[in-house]
């Protein structure tokens, strides 16, 4: 087959959506199928796939960082003709609904096409973006072949919406190989735990509730030691809060080998994000890496660390239940390890040698 993937974020911009798309990308290509990527124009070289176009304005909704993305018609016109002959079959489209790079050539390609919606919307109250995603979600189930979603989050909010057909549910998918490679398998350092937070220093990745937490942590583990990789906008904020405690540093964002190496050298890995997250990428990297994850309870997290891994689950923006999850792991060896191999055969399932025949699957119904 040859298979179009359409998003809304530069291939070239960290993600999780960008990761799932290249590495879902490279499995399809060595199982002999060919691929093209449609993005905007980030900075830096592009894979070899990628037909980058239009332009992109930044903003900031619900306390993320949000990209509006357009193309001239000329561009679109020009994009579509260069699919059509190459042989394009089947569209993926990604999170389709965020303004408008993805539509615009959908439209145009018109193409057997799926979609993963791969946010979930916030709640509580009427909020005017919410109610235009959500629409625009419901234009999308009416005319796609298929409709995914990477867990029961984004699922039961399209169940409240009534949608007909409902999304099955697909969990993105990356090549966790480099992260199991990059395991250490050495004990938990009781005397002197390293802790890692990694990603966007911003308002609704929930760092600050970390460094709440960081006095009771190390009050109770004087040795441990915190490191906060990432940048944004808090980063100032974070900074100050955390001038108090020498046992904190920051760093600036790793590149693919640097993250690795950071986060299964740790001994946990935090990810106190309050909500938004329709799944856990981030999680299972580290769960692969050796490295054993303290989350915050939102829905997507929790969809990763189910039945045992539940343990590893703190109360959302709860900075006090957050230390204790901390606390309690670091302090008991033989927790950590249990839960660390429980973490590697969990993560396993999301490989992308493990789903990838699934999306297949999905991308052959669509053509039948």
């Amino acid at each position: 087959m040859k298979i179009v993937q359409i998003t809304p974020y530069a291939m070239t911009r960290p993600g999780g959506v960008q990761t799932h798309i290249r590495d879902l990308c490279a499995w399809l290509e060595a199982e002999g199928h060919e691929t093209r990527i449609v993005a905007p124009p980030g900075t830096g070289q592009a894979p070899h796939n990628v037909i980058e176009v239009g332009r992109t304005h930044d903003i900031s909704v619900h306390g993320t960082h949000f990209e509006l993305t357009r193309a001239r018609r000329p561009e679109i016109a020009a994009t579509v003709a260069a699919l059509h002959d190459w042989g394009a079959e089947v569209v993926h489209l990604h999170t389709p609904w965020t303004p408008l790079l993805p539509w615009q050539v959908w439209r145009t390609l018109a193409l057997p096409s799926v979609a993963t919606f791969h946010a979930t919307l916030p709640e509580g109250g009427f909020d005017p973006l919410a109610w235009a995603l959500g629409k625009a979600g419901d234009y999308f189930n009416a005319r796609l072949s298929r409709i995914v979603v990477p867990s029961g989050a984004p699922l039961a909010q399209w169940q409240k919406r009534g949608a007909d057909p409902l999304p099955a549910i697909l969990p993105p998918t990356i090549d966790l190989s480099d992260w199991r490679a990059a395991r250490r398998d050495a004990p938990l350092r009781e005397a002197a735990p390293q802790i890692v937070y990694m990603g966007r220093l911003e308002e609704r990745k929930g760092v600050q509730v970390l460094l709440n937490a960081w006095p009771a942590v190390s009050a109770a583990l004087p040795g441990a030691t915190l490191t906060i990789a990432g940048s944004g906008e808090l980063e100032g904020e974070l900074r100050r809060q955390a001038a108090a405690f020498p046992s904190v540093r920051f760093l600036p964002p790793p590149d693919a080998n640097g993250a690795r190496a950071l986060i299964a050298g740790a001994d946990l890995f935090v990810a106190p994000a309050l909500g938004g997250e329709s799944f856990g990428l981030v999680l299972i990297e580290a769960m692969s890496a050796g490295t054993v994850p303290i989350a915050a309870e939102n829905a997507g997290y929790a969809s990763v660390l189910n039945d045992e891994g539940a343990a590893l689950l703190a109360r959302p923006g709860d900075a006090s239940a957050l230390a204790k999850r901390i606390i309690s792991v670091a302090s008991d060896p033989t927790t950590h390890a249990r839960l660390r191999d429980w973490c590697a055969a969990r993560a396993a399932s999301f490989d992308v040698s493990a789903l990838g025949p699934d999306y297949l699957a999905l991308y052959r119904a669509a053509l039948a």
